[in-house]
């Protein structure tokens, strides 16, 4: 899995253009939904077996973060 495999899963379940996402940009500055985080997240589980729980991602994580945290659950 990379870094741009996850990003465009980003894009496409939160609707944003790929452009818009950086890696260093905050999730409460991206105006990602509750309901379309959630909907990342189980796609996150279904595409890569990673569970991630909603709580665990916060507006003050970077996207570059909460990538980091897919791809280090999905070693583990």
């Amino acid at each position: 899995m990379s870094d741009e495999e996850i990003m465009a899963m980003v894009a496409q379940e939160s609707g944003l253009p790929r452009a818009r996402l950086d890696m260093d940009a905050r999730l409460g500055t991206l105006d990602i939904s509750s309901i379309d985080m959630v909907s990342l997240l189980f796609e996150v589980e279904d595409r890569y077996g990673v569970e991630i729980e909603p709580e665990q991602v916060t507006p003050e994580m970077t996207l570059g973060e909460l990538v980091n945290r897919i791809r280090e659950k999905a070693k583990a």
